[in-house]
């Protein structure tokens, strides 16, 4: 790929009164330069580094994740931010062609979220610096604009509003927004049931269990089971997976640590089934439940949450993330709403964000 670098120079009139452990930011007074440049292969040991070691660094950032898409379906174009000579951000994105025929940047590209990886105790006007150099770069290279799309705060180890105070700050505009459930995990797994606050979910999780419904963890060669439980339950409410079949496979191929596939069985006939995606080591991302409607008065998708609850409560997991209950048009899915509320999920938001060149004067 081409090598197309942009430099955004900003002068730092704050006093930095921190210590030493300060010392890869900027002195007072310094220029802060920010190198933009596409991604290529041969930074992808870099980039899976830094992604690991960031604060907001998700599955969704790891690149592998990100090759299951078919060759040819989005133009990829990655791209890094260097400063000194090291790594300040990095962001997955794809040129996207609207349907007015305007290209634009977008970051994520068939993920849920996207967004640029950046590492912990990073200095607001850096993050500034990264996203007034984005805006150049995609200036420069005659794109319309960026469309950007954030996770939950809670997904990142120190939790901040740094970056969406940057992209406002420097003229993005509020696009959309998807309210997500969570569930607070137990610090003690074995209390997994027990801070359920709705005692229905609590007596159908444990009559599951009295009926003799049990939970496994399973490999790829049982994704086809859990398919057809899948199709099916989603085929009721006039929709598709949001996966085919062949890309689950992809993605358990690609990254098999990281996408956990759950059974749940009554006399070894798979009744429920859940897929979760580990974002990170600090939240779970429950992508996919769901049951066989033959069976569903043996109450197993109770079990299957509770069961979660539990299994990531002992991994040391923080949060389940149960995914959105609101549409593109922040309409709210009222039943899936209390569905998961009855589990003790509150919301956090996914917020999208959008900039257009011309709002610049480009």
């Amino acid at each position: 790929m081409e090598k197309h670098a942009v430099t955004v120079h900003a002068a730092l009139t704050t006093t930095d009164s921190r210590g030493s452990d300060d010392a890869d930011q900027p002195a007072a007074g310094a220029r802060c330069d920010i190198a933009v440049e596409p991604y290529r292969a041969e930074d992808a040991g870099g980039w899976e580094a830094f992604v690991r070691a960031s604060n907001n660094g998700t599955l969704f950032h790891d690149l592998r994740f990100l090759g299951y898409h078919a060759p040819g379906r989005f133009d990829v174009h990655h791209l890094i931010f260097r400063r000194a000579g090291g790594l300040a951000a990095v962001l997955p994105a794809a040129i996207v062609r609207e349907t007015d025929g305007r290209l634009f940047l977008k970051s994520p590209y068939g993920a849920s979220i996207g967004g640029p990886a950046l590492p912990a105790g990073q200095h607001l006007e850096t993050t500034l610096d990264i996203v007034a150099a984005l805006q150049d770069y995609v200036s420069a290279k005659g794109l319309a604009g960026i469309e950007m799309r954030l996770g939950p705060g809670i997904y990142a180890c120190c939790p901040s509003d740094n970056l969406a105070f940057a992209l406002t700050a420097r003229g993005f505009a509020f696009a959309r927004r998807w309210l997500c459930h969570v569930i607070a995990l137990p610090p003690e797994p074995a209390q997994a049931l027990t801070v359920i606050p709705t005692a229905s979910r609590r007596r159908y999780a444990r009559y599951a269990v009295r009926q003799g419904v049990t939970a496994r963890t399973c490999d790829a060669s049982e994704l086809d089971t859990f398919y057809r439980i899948l199709a099916a339950n989603r085929a009721k409410h006039g929709v598709q997976p949001t996966h085919t079949l062949a890309e689950l496979q992809a993605l358990l191929a690609l990254v098999p640590e990281r996408i956990k596939l759950f059974l749940f069985t009554l006399e070894a006939v798979a009744i429920a089934g859940a897929l979760v995606f580990e974002l990170n080591p600090r939240v779970a991302y429950m992508f996919y439940l769901c049951h066989d409607d033959r069976f569903e008065r043996h109450r197993a998708t109770s079990l299957a949450i509770a069961h979660l609850m539990e299994h990531y409560a002992t991994r040391g997991f923080r949060y389940l993330d149960l995914g959105p209950s609101t549409f593109d048009d922040f309409r709210l899915n009222p039943g899936l709403a209390e569905f998961k509320e009855e589990f003790g999920a509150v919301g956090f938001c996914r917020d999208e964000y959008r900039w257009e060149t011309t709002e610049r004067g480009h």
